[in-house]
């Protein structure tokens, strides 16, 4: 009997902890996986070609006036909410459920290697990505950046 209840004791215990990690996991994951991002690319110095890329293409470019205006028009509110994500961290988690963590860690090191140029990069994410989660992605990258300067 003894014997029974530490065995429910331990399965308790295991299953409050697993349950822990897949709730809180993510977004742990998430985070980080930002912030090295981020850090390595200022370091590297490719973040201006990220932001170069973000602001010449039109697609941002039209969202970024259709903003200004519904802001205006004070009905900037209800426009952003047409996005999939609006935080870096919504931002990194849906890569991580699209792309896949895996493929996020190769493309990093073949991009850190110089095997993989940023333009394979954000071709491999527009297959992976739909329109809508490229265009919220964009949109995080240029908010960061500006935030940052």
């Amino acid at each position: 009997m003894r014997f029974l209840k530490i065995i429910i004791i331990f399965l308790i215990f295991f299953s409050f902890a697993g349950i822990g990690v897949y709730v809180i996991g993510p977004d742990l994951s998430a985070e980080r996986f930002v912030l090295e991002t981020t850090e390595k690319l200022k370091d590297s110095g490719q973040m201006e070609k990220v932001v170069e890329y973000v602001e010449n293409d039109p697609q941002t470019i039209n969202y970024i006036e259709a903003v200004q205006v519904s802001e205006q028009q004070e009905q900037a509110h209800t426009t952003n909410k047409n996005l999939p994500f609006e935080t870096p961290e919504d931002a990194a988690q849906t890569l991580v459920e699209k792309v896949g963590i895996k493929n996020l860690i190769k493309m990093k090191s073949e991009v850190g290697d110089g095997t993989m140029s940023p333009e394979e990069v954000i071709k491999k994410l527009e297959e992976d990505l739909n329109e809508e989660e490229l265009l919220a992605l964009k949109l995080i990258i240029l908010k960061e950046f500006s935030k940052q300067q």
